[in-house]
Protein backbone atom coordinates (compact mmCIF):
# COMPACT_ATOMS: atom_id res chain seq x y z
CA UNK A 1 0.00 0.00 0.00
CA UNK A 2 2.48 2.59 -1.24
CA UNK A 3 -0.13 5.31 -1.46
CA UNK A 4 -2.38 4.72 1.56
CA UNK A 5 -4.08 7.94 2.59
CA UNK A 6 -2.94 9.91 -0.48
CA UNK A 7 -5.38 11.88 -2.64
CA UNK A 8 -4.47 11.93 -6.31
CA UNK A 9 -6.22 13.95 -9.00
CA UNK A 10 -6.03 12.71 -12.60
CA UNK A 11 -6.59 15.11 -15.52
CA UNK A 12 -7.07 12.78 -18.48
CA UNK A 13 -9.69 12.89 -21.23
CA UNK A 14 -9.22 9.27 -22.36
CA UNK A 15 -11.42 7.07 -20.20
CA UNK A 16 -9.37 3.90 -20.81
CA UNK A 17 -6.14 5.58 -19.72
CA UNK A 18 -7.69 7.16 -16.64
CA UNK A 19 -9.33 3.87 -15.64
CA UNK A 20 -6.01 1.99 -15.81
CA UNK A 21 -4.28 4.63 -13.69
CA UNK A 22 -7.18 4.76 -11.25
CA UNK A 23 -7.22 0.98 -10.74
CA UNK A 24 -3.46 0.86 -10.11
CA UNK A 25 -3.52 3.83 -7.73
CA UNK A 26 -6.54 2.59 -5.78
CA UNK A 27 -4.98 -0.88 -5.46
CA UNK A 28 -2.01 0.89 -3.87
CA UNK A 29 -4.24 2.64 -1.33
CA UNK A 30 -4.83 6.04 -2.92
CA UNK A 31 -8.09 7.90 -3.18
CA UNK A 32 -8.43 9.00 -6.80
CA UNK A 33 -10.32 11.91 -8.31
CA UNK A 34 -10.68 12.41 -12.06
CA UNK A 35 -11.53 15.24 -14.44
CA UNK A 36 -12.16 14.42 -18.09
CA UNK A 37 -13.51 17.68 -19.40
CA UNK A 38 -10.76 20.09 -18.26
CA UNK A 39 -13.29 22.92 -18.34
CA UNK A 40 -13.64 23.16 -14.55
CA UNK A 41 -10.49 21.40 -13.35
CA UNK A 42 -9.60 24.09 -10.81
CA UNK A 43 -13.11 24.04 -9.32
CA UNK A 44 -13.18 20.23 -9.28
CA UNK A 45 -9.84 20.08 -7.49
CA UNK A 46 -11.10 22.47 -4.85
CA UNK A 47 -14.25 20.36 -4.42
CA UNK A 48 -12.08 17.27 -3.94
CA UNK A 49 -10.52 18.81 -0.85
CA UNK A 50 -6.90 18.07 -0.03
CA UNK A 51 -5.02 16.82 -3.11
CA UNK A 52 -1.49 15.42 -2.73
CA UNK A 53 -0.58 15.05 -6.41
CA UNK A 54 -1.91 15.86 -9.87
CA UNK A 55 -1.36 13.51 -12.81
CA UNK A 56 -1.69 15.47 -16.05
CA UNK A 57 -2.07 14.32 -19.63
CA UNK A 58 -0.74 16.79 -22.19
CA UNK A 59 -3.10 16.18 -25.10
CA UNK A 60 -6.52 17.12 -23.79
CA UNK A 61 -9.84 17.94 -25.40
CA UNK A 62 -11.71 21.25 -25.47
CA UNK A 63 -8.75 23.05 -27.03
CA UNK A 64 -6.64 22.88 -23.87
CA UNK A 65 -3.31 21.22 -23.24
CA UNK A 66 -2.00 19.87 -19.96
CA UNK A 67 0.30 22.88 -19.87
CA UNK A 68 -2.74 25.19 -20.02
CA UNK A 69 -4.43 23.42 -17.11
CA UNK A 70 -1.15 23.33 -15.14
CA UNK A 71 -0.78 27.11 -15.53
CA UNK A 72 -4.30 27.58 -14.14
CA UNK A 73 -3.41 25.43 -11.13
CA UNK A 74 -0.17 27.31 -10.52
CA UNK A 75 -2.07 30.62 -10.68
CA UNK A 76 -4.47 29.55 -7.91
CA UNK A 77 -3.25 30.28 -4.36
CA UNK A 78 -4.98 27.17 -2.96
CA UNK A 79 -3.55 24.77 -5.55
CA UNK A 80 -0.21 26.25 -6.57
CA UNK A 81 1.91 24.12 -4.23
CA UNK A 82 0.50 20.74 -5.28
CA UNK A 83 3.10 18.76 -7.23
CA UNK A 84 2.11 17.53 -10.68
CA UNK A 85 3.55 15.03 -13.10
CA UNK A 86 2.94 14.44 -16.78
CA UNK A 87 1.71 11.04 -17.96
CA UNK A 88 1.52 11.34 -21.72
CA UNK A 89 1.81 9.59 -25.06
CA UNK A 90 3.55 12.69 -26.44
CA UNK A 91 7.15 12.20 -27.56
CA UNK A 92 9.28 12.45 -24.40
CA UNK A 93 12.20 13.80 -26.44
CA UNK A 94 10.04 16.79 -27.35
CA UNK A 95 8.06 17.27 -24.14
CA UNK A 96 10.14 16.13 -21.16
CA UNK A 97 12.40 19.19 -20.98
CA UNK A 98 9.44 21.51 -21.52
CA UNK A 99 7.56 19.83 -18.67
CA UNK A 100 10.60 20.18 -16.40
CA UNK A 101 10.96 23.87 -17.32
CA UNK A 102 7.27 24.52 -16.64
CA UNK A 103 7.64 23.13 -13.13
CA UNK A 104 6.31 19.59 -13.32
CA UNK A 105 7.84 17.08 -10.89
CA UNK A 106 8.14 14.32 -13.46
CA UNK A 107 7.22 12.73 -16.76
CA UNK A 108 6.06 9.16 -17.34
CA UNK A 109 5.49 8.03 -20.91
CA UNK A 110 2.42 6.05 -21.93
CA UNK A 111 1.76 3.24 -21.98
CA UNK A 112 2.44 3.15 -18.28
CA UNK A 113 4.24 0.24 -16.68
CA UNK A 114 1.71 -1.48 -14.40
CA UNK A 115 4.48 -2.74 -12.13
CA UNK A 116 6.34 0.53 -11.51
CA UNK A 117 3.63 3.19 -11.86
CA UNK A 118 2.52 3.28 -8.20
CA UNK A 119 6.15 3.20 -7.02
CA UNK A 120 6.97 6.19 -9.21
CA UNK A 121 3.95 8.09 -7.90
CA UNK A 122 5.02 7.29 -4.32
CA UNK A 123 8.53 8.55 -5.10
CA UNK A 124 7.16 11.89 -6.33
CA UNK A 125 5.01 12.16 -3.21
CA UNK A 126 8.22 11.64 -1.21
CA UNK A 127 9.78 14.65 -2.93
CA UNK A 128 11.69 12.92 -5.72
CA UNK A 129 11.39 13.75 -9.38
CA UNK A 130 10.73 11.06 -11.97
CA UNK A 131 11.81 11.70 -15.55
CA UNK A 132 10.98 8.58 -17.53
CA UNK A 133 9.94 5.09 -16.56
CA UNK A 134 13.28 3.77 -15.34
Amino acid sequence: MYLKGKNIFIVEDNLSNSTIMKVILQASGAKVFHDRTTIDTVARMKEAGHVDLVIMDLMLSNGLTGYDVFEKLKADPQLCTIPAIVVSASDPALEMNKARTKGFAGYIAKPINNYTFAKHIAAVLDGQQIWGDD
